[in-house]
């Protein structure tokens, strides 16, 4: 065996774990930024209507709020915290049938380098971000 034997067969794999690494580093940082800009928004609304409602110029009914909102935080906890499945196994399906056209060895040899090193980048990413 050659080295440059070696060298064309592992390069497709080291350009599909590198593209994978470095699509989900950049998602993951960018997700975190735009988590973080929503969370700093969000708190200085709710900071916002809390000192206006202080300085009475603002009326809100907090039980009326807590009624409005209880259905739809105990369907999203419901749908979150479900062991049947929930969210995540209806959208698994369609990506799965859309690559059964693939012969399975190209999906494997292509599917786990990509999968796992842009898992790998995407939480490097959270990390960093």
């Amino acid at each position: 065996m050659n080295i440059f034997d070696i060298s064309t067969s592992i390069t497709p794999l080291l350009g599909t774990v590198g593209f994978g690494g470095i699509a989900g580093f950049l998602v993951g940082f960018a997700l975190k930024k735009i988590m973080k800009i929503l969370a700093i928004i969000a708190g200085v609304f709710f900071a916002a209507v809390m000192f206006l409602q202080s300085q009475g110029l603002l009326n809100i009914n907090w039980d009326k709020l807590q009624t409005v909102s209880e259905p739809m935080i105990s369907i999203l906890t419901n749908n979150v915290t479900s062991t049947t499945g929930g969210i995540g196994l209806q959208t698994i399906q369609p990506i799965n049938s859309s690559l059964s056209f693939l012969p399975a060895a190209i999906t494997a040899s292509m599917g786990l380098p990509l999968t796992g090193s842009a898992a790998m980048g995407f939480a490097i990413g959270m990390m960093k971000g």
